[in-house]
C-alpha cells in the first residue's frame, strides 16, 4: 500500500510538470516587465507612422511615370501663361514625369478650372501647380488635400505673416510685387528727370499681385518727392487689347502732361504704345515700364516704344514648382514659401536685365506648343 502511494505520488508529480510547461508553452515569450512593455510601445507607434508616411509620399524610390502632374490655369493659350507652362512641362520631362498635363480653359472662368482640377484628381492625379490669386481657390485647395494631391501656388502669394498657408496647400512661391513696384518707381524716377507732369498707374484687374505693385510703386514715388511730378490713382485698362488702348488713350486726353505710365499687366506694353501713337506722343514723350515678356513686348521693347519691361520669373517659378513637387514625392521637404527676383529688363540692360536673356524661352515656347 506504502508502495503504491509513492507510484501516485510520483505520476501527480509529473502531471502537475507537464501542465506547468504546457501553460508556460501556450504563453506569448515574453519576460519584459510591464514598464519595459510601455517603453516600446510609443516606438513601434512612431515606425508604423514614419512607414505609413513613406507609403503615401512615395519614397525615394518612386515612378515618376506613376504619378500624373498637372498645371491648371485659365486663358491656357495667352503667350505669358505659356511661359510658364513650358517651365512645368519641362522640368517635368527632365525629372522623367511622363504624363505631365495642361489643364483649365481657353477663356477666364475660374470655375472652370476649379472643375478641370477636380476631375484630375478623381482620375488619379498626384501634382498640381494651381495658377490662382485669390481665395476663390481655398474650397478646391481643400478637396486636392482630401484627394491627397500635392499643391503649389506661384506667382501669387499666399503665404501669411506667420508663415502659414492656406489649408491645402503645400507650398507657395513668387515674385514680391511690392519690390518690383518700388523698383518700377526708382527706374522711371531716373529717366523723368527735369520732367514735370501726371504718370498714370493701370491695372487688368484688382488682384492681390497688381494691388500690391501699384500701391507700392505709388508708396515710393511718394516718397521720392520728384519735383512737379504726382501719380494718379489706378485705373482698370482690363485685358481687351482695343479697350485697354481706350482707356489709356483717355487717360491722356484728360491729363495733357502725362509724363509716364506703369501698367501692372502683360498687355500694358501693346495697349499704352497704342494710346500714345493715338495720342500724337512720341516715344520720348512718355517713360512707359509694363510687365511679362512676351515676343510682342520684347518688339515694343527693342523699338523704343517701352521703357522697360518687369520680367516676372514665369519660367523659373513654375519648373521649381515641378521640381518641389517631385521632391514632395519622394518624402522631402521644400520650404513653403520661396522669395524669387523679378528684374526690370531694359535696352542697355545686362544679365537679368538684357533683352536678349529672353529670347531664348520666347523661341522655345513656339517650338514646344508647336509640336
Amino acid at each position: 500500500m506504502k508502495k503504491m502511494t509513492k507510484v501516485l505520488c510520483v505520476v501527480i508529480a509529473i502531471m502537475l510538470c507537464v501542465s506547468v510547461f504546457a501553460a508556460c508553452s501556450a504563453q506569448p515569450a515574453a519576460s519584459e516587465s510591464p514598464s519595459q512593455a510601455a517603453s516600446e510601445s510609443p516606438s513601434a507607434e512612431a515606425s508604423a507612422s514614419a512607414e505609413a508616411s513613406q507609403a503615401s509620399s512615395g519614397g525615394n524610390d518612386i515612378n515618376p511615370a506613376e504619378y500624373p502632374v498637372a498645371i491648371a490655369m485659365d486663358s491656357k493659350n495667352h503667350p505669358v501663361h505659356r511661359m510658364v507652362q513650358l517651365g512645368f512641362l519641362k522640368a517635368a520631362k527632365e525629372l522623367g514625369y511622363t504624363d505631365a498635363q495642361v489643364i483649365g480653359t481657353e477663356g477666364a472662368d475660374a470655375n472652370e478650372v476649379y472643375t478641370a482640377c477636380d476631375t484630375f484628381a478623381a482620375q488619379g492625379g498626384k501634382g498640381l501647380m494651381l495658377w490662382r490669386g485669390d481665395d476663390t481657390c481655398f474650397p478646391t485647395l481643400k478637396k486636392m488635400k482630401a484627394a491627397g494631391v500635392k499643391v503649389g501656388i506661384a506667382h501669387f502669394k499666399f503665404v501669411q505673416d506667420d508663415g502659414t498657408l492656406p489649408d491645402g496647400l503645400d507650398f507657395n512661391m513668387a515674385c514680391d510685387p511690392a519690390k518690383y513696384g518700388a523698383d518700377v518707381a526708382d527706374f522711371m524716377a531716373e529717366r523723368l528727370e527735369g520732367k514735370t507732369g501726371k504718370i498714370a498707374v493701370t491695372q487688368n484687374t484688382k488682384n492681390a499681385t497688381e494691388n500690391a505693385a501699384a500701391e507700392a510703386f505709388t508708396a515710393r514715388m511718394k516718397e521720392l518727392n520728384l519735383d512737379g511730378i504726382t501719380v494718379l490713382d489706378a485705373e482698370l485698362e482690363g485685358s481687351d487689347a482695343t479697350q485697354a488702348a481706350n482707356v489709356n488713350a483717355a487717360i491722356i486726353q484728360k491729363n495733357p502732361d502725362l509724363v509716364g505710365a506703369f501698367s501692372t499687366t502683360g498687355g500694358g506694353a501693346a495697349s499704352w504704345s497704342t494710346a500714345a501713337q493715338k495720342a500724337g506722343k512720341s516715344d520720348d514723350d512718355l517713360v512707359l515700364v509694363a510687365m511679362d515678356i512676351t515676343e510682342e513686348n520684347l518688339g515694343y521693347l527693342n523699338d523704343g516704344k517701352i521703357d522697360g519691361i518687369v520680367y516676372q520669373p514665369l519660367y523659373e517659378e513654375a519648373f521649381q514648382t515641378m521640381e518641389n513637387l517631385d521632391k514632395l514625392f519622394r518624402g522631402e521637404e521644400v520650404p513653403v514659401w520661396t522669395d524669387l527676383e523679378a528684374p526690370i529688363v531694359y535696352v542697355g540692360g545686362s544679365g537679368a536685365s538684357d533683352p536678349a536673356t529672353y529670347q531664348s524661352y520666347i523661341d522655345e515656347v513656339k517650338t514646344w506648343f508647336e509640336q
